[in-house]
């Protein structure tokens, strides 16, 4: 078994804040969002850690929990329910300790001292139609198995979120050991766990890899680095790809941001959403897009529009390449489809390449010259005026169509 790493709560690193960052920015609208439904919200921290790191920082328990305490004073939902729930192997005491003052009249504090692997379908079972939201920020990518990620997609929930962190690099840098191949540049000093996992060159190790990428299309990856076909952050990229596409085959929308502290930088990690609500991914869209992105490169736009973009990825988007992808998505319905469904389905598609106010700025204009159809509900306003809103929220739906011969 791989060394725990001792020290890792004694200060909260780079990568921890923004993944709790992310968590956080997307936690706040959320829970407000989703307790306009009147169904309860299941979170659940699948590992948890100590709750607090030893500087002070507040870990994600903390900042779900405060989140949760702020929502729940100002919502105007009927009967709003958010019960929190916090899984840890190593940390529960000291998880314990930290967040007691959030449960004053409870003598049961939500903490399953236990693996995530093996508590976690017992904690989601008898949900019913709650709307759940799992954090997935695993000590080591031997828990990220596959096949028990996709199986929360069939249970019966009204809704379903994971944010998960893949520590791509570190998957394709124990892939070359697995396969004995040259070992890709060494970035450990940077790459930062509680639990690195211990892999070797035999069968046990291809098969717990195999496990976590719901496949062996990981391994042609490895053989193309050695190759001198791709480099390593073409690997990368490429593995982050196939992985978010195997997620897809159980939910519909899949997204992910990843985790550099400069855009020249290979991604350590990637926090991956998948959810099959297009709210939910539009939503996410919208955090990696402009806050997530403003934390780890810095980027502030200032209001100002631009003809180029850089996307989560660091390329350098078009809107021409933006006004490609849209009439594509088109290309995938026979009907008039909410726009949310097409926003949703453009950044699944192509990733976080610009921000949700680049593409509806562009939808916007391929209307104005008659290259998509749009029709708003209502279509007039209570002065009787044609209605241009161009967001759903509420009563207002928009719907997009193609215009024949044209998209």
């Amino acid at each position: 078994m791989a060394n725990k790493n001792t020290d890792f709560f004694k200060k909260k690193h780079d990568w921890s804040i923004i993944k709790d960052e992310l968590l956080g920015w997307y936690l706040a609208p959320y829970f407000a969002k989703v307790l306009q439904t009147n169904k309860p919200i299941l979170y659940i921290d699948c590992f948890a850690g100590k709750g607090k790191f030893e500087d002070g920082a507040d870990g994600s328990p903390l900042i779900a929990l405060k989140i949760k305490k702020q929502t729940l004073e100002r919502t105007t939902a009927t009967n709003p329910q958010i019960t929190t729930g916090f899984i840890d192997a190593n940390h529960a005491d000291d998880l314990k300790a930290n967040i007691v003052s959030y449960f004053p009249d409870n003598t049961k504090l939500p903490v399953i001292d236990g693996k995530y692997e093996e508590h976690i379908e017992n904690a989601l079972k008898n949900k019913g139609k709650a709307n759940v939201f799992l954090y997935i920020d695993p000590y080591g990518i031997k828990a990220l198995d596959y096949n028990m990620l996709t199986k929360f997609a069939n249970s019966d929930f009204n809704s379903i979120e994971l944010l998960i962190n893949l520590n791509s690099f570190g998957f394709l840098r124990d892939g070359c050991r697995v396969l004995k191949v040259k070992e890709m540049e060494d970035f450990s000093s940077e790459l930062v766990e509680y639990e690195p996992t211990e892999v070797k060159a035999d069968d046990e190790s291809t098969k717990l890899l195999n496990s976590i990428a719901g496949g062996d299309y990981w391994q042609q990856i490895i053989r193309d680095y050695n190759d001198n076909k791709i480099d390593m952050y073409r690997a990368e990229k490429i593995f982050s790809f196939q992985y978010k596409e195997k997620l897809r085959e159980k939910y519909k929308y899949v997204v992910d941001m990843p985790l550099r502290l400069k855009s020249e930088q290979l991604p350590k990690y990637r926090m991956v959403h998948a959810s099959n609500h297009p709210d939910a991914c539009v939503l996410m869209a919208e955090n990696i897009s402009s806050k997530a992105k403003e934390l780890v490169f810095g980027i502030r736009r200032k209001g100002q529009r631009s003809l180029f973009d850089m996307s989560a990825d660091s390329d350098i988007i078009t809107i021409d390449e933006i006004k490609d992808g849209i009439k594509k998505v088109l290309d995938k319905f026979t009907t008039d489809t909410h726009l949310n469904e097409v926003l949703a389905t453009f950044f699944s598609d192509y990733g976080v390449i610009c921000n949700v106010k680049d593409v509806k700025d562009v939808m916007e204009e391929m209307e104005k010259v008659n290259e998509i159809k749009v029709s708003r509900i209502p279509d007039k306003t209570d002065k009787g005026a044609k209605t241009t809103f161009f967001s759903e929220h509420g009563k207002n739906q928009v719907m997009i169509g193609k215009v024949l011969g044209k998209v």
